[in-house]
C-alpha cells in the first residue's frame, strides 16, 4: 500500500502545471556583428582579427561592432559600467530594459560610446582585466556576467581558441538549464500512475 501511495504522490507532482517550473533564461546576439558565440555556452567573444566584416585588426581597426546580448526577461538592475586603460574609458557595458525584456550592450574603443554616469569596473593591465558583476532579473535571479577586456598581448580567457579584443561570459545558475517540457512531464505522470495501477492489480491478486 505504501509503494501505491509513493507512486500517485509521483504522478500527481508530474502533472503539475508547467508554470510552477521556472523558465530558463535564454541569451541571444544577434544583432552583434563580429561578436560569435564560443561553443554552445553562454560565452561570446570578439576576435582581434575582424576582416572579414570590414574591421581589419585589433591594433590597426577602423571599428570594433557594439555588442548587443538581449535576454528574454526584464532586468531590476540598470547601469554603465566603465573599464578604463591609460586614457580613460576604454569600453563601456550598459544593462537596461529594452520594450519589456533586458539588454547588455559591450561598447568598445575606438568606438565607446561614453554613456554618461557609469561605475569603473576594472582597468586594463598588459594582461588585461576580467572582472565580474551582477544583474538581478525581474524573476529574482542573480544574473552573474564576466566581462573581459584585453591589454596589450594575445587575449582567450574563456576558450575561443583565437586572440579576441572582448569576451563576455554570462552565467545564472540553475536557471539557465533547460526544463522538462509539459510533454515530458505528461508522460512521465502518466507511466507514473500507470505504474500504481499495476502495483495495485498485483496486490488484488
Amino acid at each position: 500500500m505504501r509503494i501505491l501511495k509513493l507512486a500517485a504522490v509521483l504522478a500527481a507532482g508530474c502533472l503539475m502545471p508547467a508554470a510552477a517550473f521556472a523558465a530558463p533564461i535564454i541569451v541571444t546576439n544577434n544583432s552583434s556583428a563580429g561578436w560569435v558565440q564560443i561553443g554552445s555556452s553562454s560565452t561570446f567573444g570578439l576576435p582581434a582579427n575582424l576582416t572579414s566584416i570590414g574591421c581589419g585588426f585589433e591594433n590597426e581597426t577602423s571599428c570594433e561592432p557594439l555588442g548587443v546580448f538581449d535576454f528574454n526577461i526584464a532586468f531590476n538592475t540598470t547601469g554603465v559600467l566603465n573599464i578604463l586603460d591609460s586614457e580613460g574609458v576604454s569600453d563601456q557595458i550598459a544593462f537596461f530594459n529594452v520594450g519589456g525584456h533586458g539588454e547588455v550592450t559591450f561598447s568598445s574603443d575606438p568606438n565607446v560610446g561614453t554613456l554618461p554616469g557609469g561605475t569603473t569596473l576594472c582597468t586594463e593591465g598588459v594582461n588585461g582585466c576580467i572582472q565580474a558583476f551582477t544583474i538581478t532579473a525581474s524573476d529574482g535571479t542573480v544574473i552573474t556576467l564576466t566581462a573581459a577586456s584585453d591589454g596589450e598581448v594575445v587575449f582567450d580567457p574563456f576558450g575561443m581558441n583565437a586572440d579576441s579584443s572582448d569576451e563576455l561570459q554570462i552565467t545564472s545558475g540553475a536557471v539557465i538549464n533547460p526544463v522538462p517540457e509539459p510533454s515530458s512531464l505528461i508522460l512521465l505522470g502518466t507511466g507514473a500512475l500507470g505504474l500504481a495501477a499495476s502495483l495495485r492489480r498485483r496486490l488484488v491478486k
